[in-house]
């Protein structure tokens, strides 16, 4: 699993233009099961998503296709992790 923490490199203004259809594109991913939990940081600088892929490789090949980062509006890093433990209902996550 990954931990995506993104952040605004552009003025909130450029943000709140495609905020929108990055929200459309990232639920595709929650569809998919491959983000299970993200929102924006507090203060509105950037946000972060739990991912549920397999390869960093996997995460960078969606992340691609997402507009804040096609329009140069974001940029992100990732953190790898295994988890071990988890509220009831997200056990099925520890591998």
């Amino acid at each position: 699993m990954f931990i995506i923490n993104f952040n605004f490199i552009k003025p909130i203004e450029e943000v709140n233009r495609f905020t929108e259809a990055h929200r459309n594109y990232i639920l595709t991913q929650y569809k998919a099961e491959k983000f299970v939990l993200g929102g924006p940081k507090s203060p509105r600088n950037g946000g972060v998503i739990i991912a549920n892929c397999d390869s960093e490789e996997e995460v960078h090949k969606i992340l691609s296709k997402d507009p804040l980062i096609q329009k140069e509006i974001a940029e992100y890093s990732l953190i790898e992790f295994k988890p071990l433990l988890s509220v009831v209902g997200l056990g099925h996550y520890i591998k």
